[in-house]
């Protein structure tokens, strides 16, 4: 058989919709060589969207270490939140963060992941690896900026919130959410600061949210 070969057509397939076709392919390249990783991976994927959750994690656990680590544990996390045991996919997190480094694309993958998860403190870990001097410095501000606040750090959201809008001072959405944080923190006057340089910045879009804002005060 040739694995490479039926892999690119099973892709192939799969990205027409052709689910079951794409499965039975999978099952053949595994039946013929049962570690092939893209195959199981891609398979697991299939189950995945099918929410056969344990089915995929019974799956996966038949993969030794491979080159493709990091997908393996971000669809792990996933299926473990699924069903609800929640220390195994924060456990899942805890082991990505010590498996991306350098590349920024990839560490930001999985903290967000982790982000909509919920999982806030591991959100912190591993969007603190991103190097801002390369890329993804305003999204790293903003998504730690929420997991601090998830956990209660309204201080370092308030900063990080700040961050982001040195770096896009134009992303308009950015000012009620630090100036609701700062009240939140009893920080009164800075947050009726914020509101100003919005008003002045964009008058129709702080007409239209400052009801709301106000309410934090």
């Amino acid at each position: 058989m040739n694995i490479s070969n039926q892999l690119e057509k099973a892709a192939k397939l799969m990205s027409q919709g052709r689910i079951w076709e794409s499965q039975k392919i999978y099952d053949e390249i595994i039946d013929f060589d049962p570690e092939c990783e893209p195959a199981i991976i891609n398979k697991a994927i299939i189950f995945f969207r099918d929410k056969k959750y344990s089915e995929t994690l019974n799956l996966l656990s038949k993969l030794k270490k491979g080159n493709r680590q990091v997908d393996v544990k971000l669809i792990e996390a996933s299926c473990f939140y699924e069903i609800d045991d929640l220390e195994q996919s924060q456990s899942c997190y805890n082991i990505l963060s010590t498996l991306v480094n350098e590349n920024n694309d990839l560490i930001f993958r999985v903290g967000l992941s982790s982000m909509q998860h919920g999982f806030y403190l591991s959100t912190v870990k591993i969007l603190g690896k991103i190097d801002t001097k390369k890329s993804h410095s305003f999204e790293k501000n903003y998504y730690l900026a929420l997991a601090y606040k998830g956990l209660g750090d309204l201080s370092s959201s308030i900063k990080c919130f700040g961050n982001a809008i040195r770096e896009k001072p134009e992303s308009f959405q950015l000012y009620p959410l630090v100036a609701s944080t700062c009240f939140q923190n009893n920080m009164i006057e800075e947050g009726d600061k914020i509101m100003n340089i919005l008003k002045e910045k964009n008058n129709a879009f702080f007409q239209h949210i400052a009801g709301i804002v106000a309410s934090y005060r």
